[in-house]
């Protein structure tokens, strides 16, 4: 086997022990304060320096990072190769906004705090208040808002507990498929397709969840002494099922777990550039910049995914099989919650109001976003399920009473994947 077989992914990955994931994670973001705030702010002409110096040692850092999970792989855990690669990515891509992008697009030097950092890590699930920015009936100019800490620790863990032991009862059926039998269920069997795409959907809210709510209470106990403002703190993910669009799907009810990373980029810089090459140009181009920057929000997550699939089932399979299926389904996504947009503006003034505020009108906006997931859900559905994740998981304690059950009612077991 080639020495650079490494770069394939998949198989070829030299095993690590569980800890090197965050220590590389941690030396990476060591070196970048080491040079950014030890350094500390000298005399202008040593400043631009050091600004270079770092952008010329960034590309070693951002390159280490970047190829972390297609060379190196965590023993017998599917999962935490999963985490391994998605952190790789948006370490990347925020480092790489902080080393060239921010100081290219904006002009500003290559430096940021430890606040800022914690505070992009934590923002997915808690609200840090600004200073006001003018005199408000609560608060006056430059005044922090102060949350009331309304609930303790143990709230959190009653919480996990109802999230965890939903993850355990709707994974024994919805984890027990392997991709091909996902891919024949699609086609022979469309009606329970949907199904197993509605409790993918609420099993992946309880998942994302159990990981949010286990971070909120190491957040509780370790930062806020045991107790923690309800209003200050949000679920990583609000019931996805329950959507009546996908604008609503994206921006509100799935988790924001790289939202500040996406935002630092591609975000603000493909807005900062269209809007300066659209400006003189022609009208709305703020409408336009703001557009083509949301979907290139879209376009970092299918990137991202798609890393992922081949960083663990390797380059040739990927390319064979599996490459641009995460491309069609969260572009596809970006150009549907357009298409709402462009409903939204175009037809809805026309419509009566009692009609918008009615049932129906609810009803309708269930049924086209299930009906749009439903359609797509087979490609980002397809690469995962093949590489076998869902047969990672942790909670099973009710599995063996699950399974049993379908064992001893045949009607049920047909419909059951083949890994019980």
């Amino acid at each position: 086997m080639s020495d650079f077989s490494i770069f394939l992914g998949g198989e070829n990955r030299v095993v690590l022990p569980f800890f090197a994931y965050p220590a590389l994670s941690a030396k990476h973001i060591q070196a970048n304060f080491i040079d950014s705030t030890i350094i500390g702010r000298v005399h202008d002409s040593f400043w631009l320096y050091k600004w270079k110096q770092r952008q010329v040692v960034g590309f070693w850092l951002l390159y280490r990072v970047y190829m972390c999970a297609e060379q190196a792989s965590l023993p017998l855990h599917l999962v935490a190769d999963l985490v391994a690669g998605v952190a790789s990515y948006n370490l990347f891509l925020r480092f790489l906004e902080l080393y060239w992008v921010g100081p290219l697009v904006q002009d500003r030097q290559v430096y940021a705090t430890m606040e800022s950092l914690w505070i992009d890590f934590w923002c997915c699930l808690r609200t840090f208040p600004k200073p006001a920015k003018k005199d408000t009936p609560e608060l006056k100019k430059g005044q922090v808002k102060v949350y009331k800490k309304d609930k303790k620790f143990y709230h959190i863990i009653l919480y996990l507990t109802g999230h965890m032991i939903v993850t355990d009862i709707v994974a024994s059926w919805a984890a027990s498929f392997t991709g091909e039998e996902v891919q024949q269920m699609s086609v022979e069997k469309p009606a329970v397709f949907f199904v197993f795409f509605a409790f993918a959907t609420i099993l992946l809210n309880d998942v994302f969840n159990c990981v949010g709510y286990s971070l909120h209470l190491f957040y509780c106990i370790f930062v806020e002494g045991g107790s923690y403002s309800s209003e200050q703190w949000r679920p990583l993910m609000i019931n996805p099922v329950m959507s009546s669009s996908l604008d609503e799907l994206w921006s509100h009810r799935w988790h924001q777990l790289f939202k500040s990373t996406w935002l630092a980029f591609p975000f603000r810089p493909v807005r900062i550039l269209v809007e300066r090459a659209l400006t003189k140009r022609i009208k709305h181009a703020k409408s336009i910049a703001f557009l083509l920057a949301s979907i290139s929000v879209f376009v970092a997550s299918a990137l991202m995914h798609e890393y992922v699939i081949a960083a663990n089932i390797g380059l040739p399979i990927y390319k064979r099989i599996f490459a641009g299926e995460q491309c069609l389904f969260f572009v596809g996504h970006g150009i549907g919650v357009f298409f709402e947009h462009l409903v939204h503006m175009l037809i809805l003034p026309k419509l009566p109001e009692s009609f918008k505020k009615s049932m129906l009108y609810e009803i309708l906006g269930h049924v086209w976003t299930a009906t749009f997931g439903y359609f797509t859900f087979y490609w980002i559905a397809n690469g995962f399920m093949s590489w076998g994740f869902q047969f990672d998981n942790p909670l099973t304690f009710t599995k063996p009473y699950i399974v049993n059950f379908a064992q001893t009612h045949p009607r049920l077991l047909v419909n059951w994947g083949s890994h019980v």
